[in-house]
């Protein structure tokens, strides 16, 4: 049996084990997919434990995507971008880094709008590892007229910097707010809003109505953000097509199958309390 993971520390909220699970036994496979709790202190210990035998791949989320990075020596060009990995796969019996997390959001957000239609303003709010993936993507896929806030400007200039990549930065929330009012998509990339938690401090409704707001939370699936969004009458796009996406493209560098992203998976995802 092929024994795949995902590690964080804590990784008991971590809902891969449910979408790799449920694609495993849909295609008739041999393998098992399992959480597995990681102290930051024991990723290099972890690593040099792998065999194919023993760990046929592995997901990382929270907080260990740069920490396992820096111990793999064989890596994906976009994870030597990033300088980040979300999916770690064996290549000539050497672990091998590749990053899905911009796959995932971009392939999610063409299915659900018409982004790559829009001629207007991008405005990514926040500069975290989220940030990171989604900013590239959307660079590689030819987003005009990306714009990026943080409420810490320096940080902003620095994912900039790190990523190469000519942007505008916002410098506080009133440039924000009058650069909302000709944006043709926002996209949030932080955790705000998750669990209830503090909402995202914004006005949408400067916004065009032709306009497109992506959240990357899907806990709750629909944010207060997004539930603006369609107060406003503009196309919301929930953050849980990203999580499946993402897990989608793993699965095809492990197993060499793109499994389809279906309303039945988002249901058993959503059920799973």
């Amino acid at each position: 049996m092929q024994q795949l993971y995902v590690i964080g520390w804590p990784i008991g909220h971590s809902k891969s084990p449910i979408i790799h699970n449920h694609w495993i036994k849909k295609y008739g496979l041999d393998a098992n997919y399992a959480q597995k709790a990681i102290a930051p202190q024991d990723i290099a210990k972890f690593i040099s434990g792998l065999t194919p035998q023993n760990c046929w791949g592995f997901n990382i989320t929270i907080p260990h995507k740069q920490a396992v990075f820096a111990n793999i020596n064989n890596r994906q060009n976009l994870a030597k971008i990033l300088g980040a990995t979300n999916t770690i796969s064996w290549q000539d019996n050497q672990l091998y880094a590749s990053n899905t997390d911009g796959y995932g959001f971009n392939t999610n957000l063409s299915e659900l709008s018409d982004w790559s239609a829009v001629d207007q303003p991008v405005i990514i709010y926040g500069a975290g590892g989220a940030a990171r993936a989604i900013l590239q993507s959307m660079q590689d896929a030819g987003a005009k007229h990306l714009y990026i806030y943080n409420r810490t400007t320096a940080r902003a200039e620095k994912l900039l910097a790190d990523l190469k990549i000519e942007a505008n930065i916002l410098n506080n929330k009133a440039e924000l707010q009058a650069c909302l009012a000709t944006a043709g998509l926002f996209i949030n990339t932080t955790s705000l809003g998750m669990n209830g938690e503090t909402e995202l401090d914004i006005d949408l409704s400067a916004m065009p109505k032709t306009g497109i707001v992506s959240d990357i939370v899907y806990t709750p699936l629909q944010t207060g953000l997004l539930k603006q969004a369609e107060l406003q009458g503009l196309v919301s796009v929930d953050g849980l097509g990203m999580l499946l996406h993402q897990a989608a493209k793993a699965f095809e560098i492990w197993f060499g199958i793109l499994p389809k992203v279906d309303q039945q998976l988002r249901d058993l995802v959503l059920n799973d309390s």
